[in-house]
């Protein structure tokens, strides 16, 4: 019986099936299988990987012009202190109606 080999944990959960599905593909007993396991592999998996990551990165790109925009634009409109903050003339004299019956 072979030794179980150590494990790799990812945080995202299809990088942990992508080791376990090339783990197979080194156990399966004939070269055939693990060639045809590996080929798919590597048609398949990943391009699929690759996708992801782009999509990762585009996104935190988009984020990031986002954010750079919206502070842009801030500085423009004054908005020096988040809304709702000390300085926000929207919130003086604010009187808090309860509802009848409820106590302070």
């Amino acid at each position: 019986m072979m030794p179980e080999s150590p494990r790799i944990r990812f945080v995202y959960p299809g990088g942990d099936r992508f080791a376990s599905i090339f783990q197979a593909a080194s156990r399966q007993p004939s070269w055939a299988m693990r060639a045809a396991t590996i080929t798919f592999l590597i048609v398949v998996g990943i391009p699929i990987m690759l996708l992801l990551l782009l999509a990762a990165i585009l996104a935190t790109t988009v984020f990031a012009v986002l954010i750079g925009v919206n502070r842009i634009i801030g500085v423009f409109r004054g908005g020096q202190h988040p809304p709702g903050g000390p300085d926000d003339s929207r919130r003086q004299n604010v009187r808090v109606l309860r509802p009848p019956g409820e106590r302070r």
